[in-house]
């Protein structure tokens, strides 16, 4: 296998983008507003402090920083960090809790997919590129792009071998392949196309159980918006998808949904 096999098989995932899009601007709210990540409770973290990848005067690249909470993570760390996501929902929030707490992260709303790292001067710059539980790594390309604007440490963090209680049976009635056949795929390729370049990747493992429980008509949205990101949606599926949720709403109108996963954890060196 060659790096232009592996680009031939990881390309970006069909659907729209503005879905995608409108999803995340959705969540900027509640991502914003959660807690910085920490050692005791992020595998990202955990590896950062035990590596000792990040130290005081260090650069890092915060991608698919969502409202920042790795990227002031990794500031009170000591580092200089610059972050970029393509939701400018999330960016706006980020910029807002920056200039609340005197923050001096760099945030930027772009799309990592076109980002021209040269153009931005990020092009073999930062000590540390980061990207944590991001869909922005969504094709080789996209995770080439990770060493290439690193001059020594990348760490990616990413959901696998995933099972939800409720989207896993949406995709099914829509005729859509399950998300969790990407994900999977991700590790491998990631894998392959770090060790064919030369680096030695490591990988780290947690399982995982997330809860959600939302209102049915929140629910509709979230899930419609979610399943056209990654794929072709038609009318006839989108009244499917509202159907089925509003068949396993609880008494009070919410739709709950169970997802188990293993979080895999891979970080290299480039130099």
């Amino acid at each position: 296998m060659d790096i232009e096999t592996v680009k031939s098989l990881w390309k970006p995932h069909a659907g729209s983008t503005s879905a995608g899009i409108e999803w995340w601007n959705g969540k900027a709210e509640q991502f914003s507003a959660m807690n910085l990540p920490t050692s005791e409770n992020s595998m990202g973290m955990r590896i950062i402090e035990r590596e000792g990848i990040v130290f005081k005067g260090c650069s890092a690249l915060d991608v698919g920083c969502g409202g920042g909470r790795f990227s002031f993570a990794l500031e009170n760390m000591g580092a200089h960090v610059s972050a970029t996501d393509f939701s400018s929902g999330m960016i706006c929030k980020a910029k807002e809790n920056a200039a609340a707490s005197g923050s001096g992260v760099l945030f930027s709303n772009d799309d990592w997919r076109e980002v021209n790292l040269k153009d931005k001067g990020w092009e073999h710059k930062f000590d540390l590129v980061l990207a944590n539980m991001t869909p922005a790594v969504c094709s080789a390309d996209t995770f080439l792009k990770l060493s290439e604007a690193s001059r020594n440490w990348v760490l990616m963090v990413k959901p696998t071998r995933r099972d939800n209680s409720v989207l896993d049976n949406l995709l099914k009635l829509i005729g859509a392949q399950a998300d969790t056949k990407a994900l999977d795929e991700t590790i491998v390729y990631a894998f392959a196309l770090t060790w064919i370049a030369g680096f030695r990747p490591k990988l780290e493992y947690e399982d995982q159980v997330w809860e959600s429980n939302q209102p049915i008509q929140k629910a509709i949205e979230e899930y419609t918006l979610r399943i056209a990101s990654m794929n072709d949606l038609t009318d006839a599926g989108k009244v499917k998808i509202r159907e089925y949720l509003e068949s396993i709403a609880d008494v009070e109108g919410n739709i709950h949904e169970t997802t188990h996963t293993k979080i895999a954890a891979m970080y290299w060196q480039v130099a």
